[in-house]
């Protein structure tokens, strides 16, 4: 038999993705909206094998609800993802029993990969190295780098993300800008007002851009600072992948 799994996610087209993938990989798949509708199907849990939570949702957070999931049923596995909050929120839903955190957005072979991961391990074996790697990338080169803090103009809707690169000469600074007009393009580009994930989206193709910059050129460029100027093929590919919901089987 399949191995059943709860998806618990406010965000209606985060939610439906998730159950299309992970339904055309072949899981039995139930959704709900919020913290109390997931305890209320959930019940003592003997019905599911997996149960994959947001972090951030009104009324109860997937910490939250991960807590009295793992108080109904101690051998619970659960999957937090979020958007949200940095690295001390992905330790904490680990510290606190999680199996495994995805950082949003994130593509649905990585979603189906960390499902078969968890499913197949045990409940004593939690990944922190791999939490830890989610928010401290690296690059084929060798080279890592790591966001460090971003900011959104309040005039003009420019985002500004500053990150830290780490080579082996030493620590760079590296600053991206992605201009309003961009951000209106992705949207026109994906025919939505609305991105997944919220403003996580950008911020999540500013370091692709940054993971291109170091594999394409090397190095940080001579004046610390990237421009986002138009969608580029490599950004349209990623942005393709992770809006998709037409996965193979």
């Amino acid at each position: 038999m399949s191995s059943k799994i709860l998806i618990v996610d406010d965000e209606a087209t985060i939610l439906k993705m998730m159950e299309l993938v992970l339904a055309n990989a072949g899981y039995s798949v139930t959704t709900a909206q919020s913290g109390p509708e997931a305890l209320q199907i959930y019940g003592n849990g003997a019905g599911f094998d997996l149960v994959i939570t947001d972090y951030k949702m009104p009324e109860m957070n997937g910490i939250e609800l991960e807590g009295e999931i793992l108080r109904r049923d101690p051998s619970a596995k659960v999957l937090l993802v979020s958007g949200y909050g940095g690295i001390d929120t992905a330790l904490e839903g680990l510290n606190k029993g999680a199996m495994d955190f995805l950082r949003k957005p994130f593509g649905p072979e990585v979603l189906r990969d960390a499902v078969r991961s968890v499913l197949e391990r045990d409940k004593q074996q939690s990944p922190v190295t791999a939490v830890c790697r989610e928010f401290s990338r690296q690059s084929i080169n060798g080279t890592s780098f790591e966001l460090k803090d971003k900011h959104f103009d309040e005039q003009f809707g420019d985002l500004t993300c500053d990150f830290e690169i780490t080579t082996q000469a030493g620590v760079q600074p590296l600053t991206v800008v992605m201009p309003a007009f961009i951000q209106e393009l992705i949207k026109a580009y994906i025919d939505s007002e609305e991105v997944p994930c919220g403003d996580r989206f950008f911020e999540a193709i500013c370091e692709e851009t940054v993971s291109s910059e170091l594999k394409e050129n090397r190095g940080v460029p001579h004046d610390g600072t990237i421009v986002i100027d138009d969608l580029t093929k490599d950004v349209q590919n990623w942005i393709d992948s992770m809006v998709s919901v037409a996965v193979a089987t």
